[in-house]
């Protein structure tokens, strides 16, 4: 198990003079002539493995239950308890349980990632728990890099973690800056920051130093997410394209392509297309290469996420179908029933990597895996020992 949990208050923004490091070869430790190099990508006291070790953390939100399913081994084993647990989030290491009721988000390590240098990736393991609170904050969105983790709430402002400390075990709020409240989310070694006042945007540097304020304004940020192309997060106005070049920040607005708005962007990690259901119901499509949002002609869908560029768009309907749709026109590619049935307070969720969607089915008490480059081919059915309501990928 991890450290003894730690609590803390959820307060302004935070954020530390951590500058991101980079990705350099074996560097000699101090020492006589003896000593040895540090090996390229090594982290202490994490194995490295040859491929992803992607794991689920699943929440029973009845019981409170949190379970940590290994798709490796298919071991299940449990990771303690979050009663009034109602909302998930995770940031590809860490799965963050959230309970409205209570104001509180419980924090647990998986105990697997993978770290992106660039044209390759490496990929780690190490022993999985519970690493502790935060109180006061409810995190339905976090957005991460290797210096800061932004847990934002439900009211748009966030809380700024020292990501250092959170995988030591300890869940430590960064040095906060002379901001208001604030959506603050790291991205390309700085610190993007959207007053939830009226919506100024601008960024600071790591060490709380403002470095600019961009042109576009976002009213009421709600949903983010970073791929290798651009920082976007949903606005009432529209969706806040945020890119880098040269060292400086440029942001756009991408007009949404219907009715409503989006809350949330469903894809796989470092995917450049994404998903949502707007608040309307409707099925968008973001394209970044594009810069653009395209409505799909698909009515019914409870759950939906993107898996990449020239790749199918999975969306979930009300009656347990699974389609698999075109990503530029909504044709249909496949369809499979897969559930008996949906709660519609409480729809299950698409976790996508490379070649899987995971789908989890509270009322069977199961997680289905699904290949959906092979017409949505039922590949592997996990017995949980719950019903898992919630769901989060780790490990990629």
């Amino acid at each position: 198990m991890r450290p003894e949990k730690t609590t803390m208050t959820a307060g302004a923004v935070g954020l530390c003079a951590l500058l991101l490091a980079g990705c350099s070869n074996a560097a000699p430790q101090e020492g006589g002539p003896e000593a040895e190099e540090t090996p390229h990508g090594y982290v202490e006291g994490a194995e490295e493995t040859a491929e992803p070790q992607s794991r689920l953390v699943l929440a029973d939100t009845a019981s409170g239950e949190v379970r940590l399913l290994d798709l490796l081994t298919e071991e299940v084993t449990e990771l303690g308890q979050v009663p009034g647990a109602d909302g998930i989030t995770g940031d590809g290491r860490f799965a963050y349980l959230y309970s409205s009721g209570d104001g509180t988000t419980e924090v647990f390590d998986s105990g697997v990632w993978t770290v992106d240098h660039g044209d390759h990736d490496h990929y780690y393991r190490t022993g999985a728990g519970h690493v502790g609170a935060l109180d006061g904050a409810t995190a339905s969105d976090v957005v991460t890099d290797t210096a800061l983790t932004s847990v934002t709430g439900t009211g748009g402002a966030s809380l700024v973690l020292d990501r250092a400390e959170l995988e030591e075990g300890t869940v430590t709020a960064a040095d906060p800056p002379p901001e208001d409240a604030a959506t603050a989310l790291p991205y390309a070694g700085r610190l993007l920051l959207i007053d939830v006042s009226d919506g100024t945007v601008g960024s600071v540097d790591r060490d709380g130093e403002r470095n600019e304020t961009l042109d576009e304004t976002c009213t009421a940020p709600r949903g983010a997410a970073v791929t290798r192309r651009a920082l976007v997060v949903g606005c009432e106005e529209g969706t806040l394209h945020v890119t880098e070049e040269d060292g400086s920040l440029d942001a756009g607005i991408l007009p949404h392509p219907g009715a409503g708005r989006t809350e949330s962007f469903q894809h796989r990690p470092g995917s450049a297309v994404l998903a949502s259901l707007s608040t309307e119901g409707e099925l968008w499509v973001l394209d970044l290469a594009a810069a653009e949002w395209r409505e799909l002609d698909h009515t019914g869908a409870v759950a939906v996420t993107a898996v990449g560029e020239g790749a199918p768009v999975l969306a979930l309907d009300g009656d347990g179908t699974l389609h698999s749709l075109d990503p530029g026109t909504g044709q249909e590619r496949a369809a499979t029933p897969l559930l008996d049935s949906v709660d519609p307070d409480r729809p299950p969720s698409l976790r996508a990597d490379t070649s899987r969607v995971y789908v989890n089915d509270a009322g069977a008490g199961l997680v289905h895996e699904i290949d959906y480059n092979d017409d949505l081919r039922v590949a592997r059915t996990f017995e949980v020992g719950i019903a898992p309501h919630l769901m989060v990928e780790t490990g990629r």
